[in-house]
């Protein structure tokens, strides 16, 4: 769990609100797909063509990074070998479910402004793949 008390919900909307705006103050990268293992996956990837994302974590909900436990142990030995699992895993009862963040810590404020000192990447875990 966040040491503090955030509204990751209210930063996922900021997030979302600012990549969406033309004005684009920070790069925000999105990854979509129905696995929590591969949207993570997807995002530590597309992150890291942007920006060296030694000090970025990931952040979640409980239900998700349980999700993605489950997946990493139907994967068997082959999950051994995903980067991403070498950053942190935060995990935050405001977090929606549906949504995965990989973003170093001071990327957002703890009311949810953009800091725009680092790129953030936001992963969106759907129910279906969409087409």
């Amino acid at each position: 769990m966040t040491d503090r008390a955030l509204n990751f919900r209210a930063i996922v909307a900021s997030i979302r609100n600012d990549a969406e705006s033309t004005a684009e103050s920070t790069t925000i990268v999105d990854a979509t797909g129905t696995d929590p293992v591969d949207v993570c996956q997807a995002v530590y990837r597309r992150l890291g063509e942007h920006t060296d994302h030694a000090d970025c974590e990931f952040y979640m909900s409980l239900n998700t990074r349980r999700e993605m436990e489950r997946g990493l142990v139907k994967r068997g030995p082959e999950a051994a070998s995903l980067d991403f699992l070498e950053r942190q895993i935060r995990t935050d009862v405001s977090m929606p479910d549906e949504t995965v963040l990989f973003m170093e810590p001071d990327a957002v404020t703890l009311g949810g402004t953009i800091t725009g000192s680092s790129p953030i990447g936001v992963g969106t875990i759907s129910k279906t793949e969409s087409a």
